[in-house]
C-alpha cells in the first residue's frame, strides 16, 4: 500500500502543471481520477508529447464529462463529495466558469484540500496569463538570454553552476513537488482539525525557491557569490573540482575537509600535497593522479575508504547504467497502455526500503468513465442517458489545438 492509499484526488487540468502534481499523489497510492472534456481531453496525448502523457498520467483513471452541462455538474458534485483533494491548473476565473472554484467545491465537500498549481500563481498582476513551461523558468531568472549580432537571442552564460538561478530546476516538475508536499501537509492538518484549505502554487516562484542556496548568497552575501562565480578564481579550486579518469570519464572530487584530503594524499602516495589547498598547479597534480585509474576503480577506492568522489556523468545512458541509480530503481522498465515498452521515471524515495513499483499505464481519454459513474451510484440506464445527452460523449472534436506549434514543444 502507498502512503496515500485510501485518499481520492480529482484532477481537472491540461498539460503538465496539474497532471504532474497529481502524478506525485498517484505514485504514492492515491486514487486519482482525471476529469476531462469529452470533446478534446488533455491534448498532452498527441503523438509529439505522448511520452509526457505516459509519465504524467500514469496510475490514474480518466473520465470524460462535459462540465458545461447540468448533467456534468451533477457528476462533478457526486465525485467531489467522495474526494479528499482537488487539483487544477486552470488560471484566474477560469475555475469559476468551469464550476470548479474553491468556493464552488467547498459547497459539496467542506474539508476539501484544493490545489491550484499554475505557471505564475492565482494572485498577482500576471495571474490570468496563459503560461507554458519555460516562461516559468524565465520569470525565475533560470533562463537568461542575450542578443547576438544577427539580432537573434541565444542562451546567455556558460554551464549551469552555483550561485546561478538556473539551479532551480524546470518549472512544471519543481512546482509539482512543492504542490504535492503542501497537499500532503494539508491532509495531515485535516486529520487533526477537520479543516480543508486552498493552496495557490506558482511554479515560477517554486523554481526560485528551489534555488534558495543561490538566492540567499546573491541577496545576502553577494561578495561571496561573486567570488565563487569568478572564473579566474574557479581555475585555482582544486579540492572541489571535476577530473578526468583513465577511461575518459569524469568524477567530481570534493575533499574540502582536511581529513578527506589527508587520506587521499596518503592513499596515492602524495603526502607532499597535504598542505596544499589552492592553485592551478595543484589541479594539474590531482588530474595526473586521477588518470591512473578508471571511473569504476576510483569508485571502489571511494567506497572502501569513504572518500567524497562521485561520478560526473555526461548523459542519460551513463546515468541509467550507474550502479547507484540502478540500485535505487529510479528508472523502471514497463509497458504503456498499448503494450509497448516504456521506461518510467520513479520517485527518488524508498518507502520501508521499497522503490516505486511499476506504474499502471496512463489511461486513454475517458477510459474509466463508466466504471467511475457506477462507483458514484449511477445505474446503467442513467449512464446511457449521459452518453446520449453528450455529457460523457462528444458531438465534435474541438480544434483549438490545431494552431498549436508542436515544434515549439507543446509540453506544458
Amino acid at each position: 500500500m502507498g502512503l496515500l492509499s485510501g485518499y481520492r484526488v480529482v484532477e481537472v487540468s491540461m498539460l503538465l502543471n496539474g497532471a504532474s502534481t497529481a502524478m506525485m499523489l498517484a505514485d504514492l497510492g492515491a486514487d486519482v481520477i482525471k476529469l476531462e472534456s469529452p470533446r478534446l481531453g488533455d491534448y498532452l496525448r498527441i503523438d509529439e508529447t505522448r511520452y509526457l502523457h505516459q509519465q504524467a498520467n500514469r496510475n490514474k483513471r480518466s473520465i470524460a464529462v462535459d462540465l458545461a452541462t447540468s448533467g456534468g455538474q451533477e457528476v462533478l458534485r457526486r465525485l467531489i463529495a467522495t474526494a479528499d483533494v482537488f487539483v487544477t491548473n486552470a488560471t484566474g476565473n477560469r475555475t469559476a466558469k468551469l464550476g470548479v472554484s474553491y468556493e464552488q467545491l467547498r459547497a459539496h465537500r467542506a474539508d476539501i484540500v484544493y490545489c491550484q498549481n499554475t505557471g505564475f500563481g492565482a494572485t498577482g498582476p500576471y495571474a490570468d496569463l496563459p503560461v507554458h513551461g519555460q516562461m516559468m523558468d524565465a520569470l525565475a531568472g533560470a533562463r537568461p538570454v542575450t542578443l547576438d549580432e544577427d539580432d537573434l537571442t541565444r542562451p546567455a552564460g556558460g554551464a549551469v553552476s552555483w550561485p546561478s538561478l538556473s539551479i532551480g530546476g524546470e518549472g512544471t516538475a519543481t512546482g509539482a513537488i512543492y504542490a504535492a508536499f503542501h497537499i500532503a501537509a494539508a491532509l495531515a492538518r485535516r486529520e487533526r482539525t477537520g479543516e480543508g484549505c486552498y493552496l495557490d502554487v506558482a511554479a515560477a516562484t517554486a523554481v526560485a525557491a528551489n534555488a534558495w542556496t543561490a538566492v540567499a548568497a546573491l541577496l545576502n552575501q553577494p561578495e561571496v557569490a561573486a567570488a565563487v562565480a569568478d572564473p579566474a578564481q574557479r581555475r585555482g579550486v582544486a579540492r572541489y573540482q571535476w577530473y578526468e579518469t583513465s577511461d575518459h570519464k569524469f568524477v567530481l572530487f570534493c575533499p574540502e575537509e582536511r581529513r578527506f584530503w589527508t587520506a587521499f594524499c596518503a592513499l596515492t602516495g602524495r603526502d607532499d600535497l597535504v598542505d596544499q589547498v589552492y592553485g592551478e598547479d595543484l589541479r594539474r597534480e590531482v588530474q595526473a593522479i586521477m588518470r591512473t585509474r578508471t571511473l569504476a576503480e576510483w569508485m571502489e577506492v571511494a567506497i572502501e575508504h569513504r572518500l567524497p568522489i562521485g561520478p560526473a556523468h555526461a548523459g542519460i545512458d551513463e546515468v541509467a547504467a550507474d550502479p547507484q541509480i540502478t540500485a535505487r530503481r529510479l528508472l523502471i522498465p514497463g509497458r504503456d497502455a498499448e503494450g509497448d515498452e516504456i521506461v518510467y521515471i520513479g520517485q527518488p524515495v524508498l518507502v520501508d526500503g521499497t522503490a516505486t513499483p511499476e506504474p499502471r499505464p496512463a489511461p486513454e481519454h475517458g477510459a474509466d468513465t463508466d466504471a467511475v459513474l457506477r462507483e458514484l451510484g449511477y445505474e446503467a440506464d442513467a449512464i446511457s442517458r449521459l452518453a446520449t445527452d453528450h455529457v460523457t460523449t462528444a458531438e465534435h472534436v474541438e480544434d483549438d489545438f490545431i494552431a498549436l506549434n508542436v515544434h515549439a514543444r507543446p509540453d506544458r
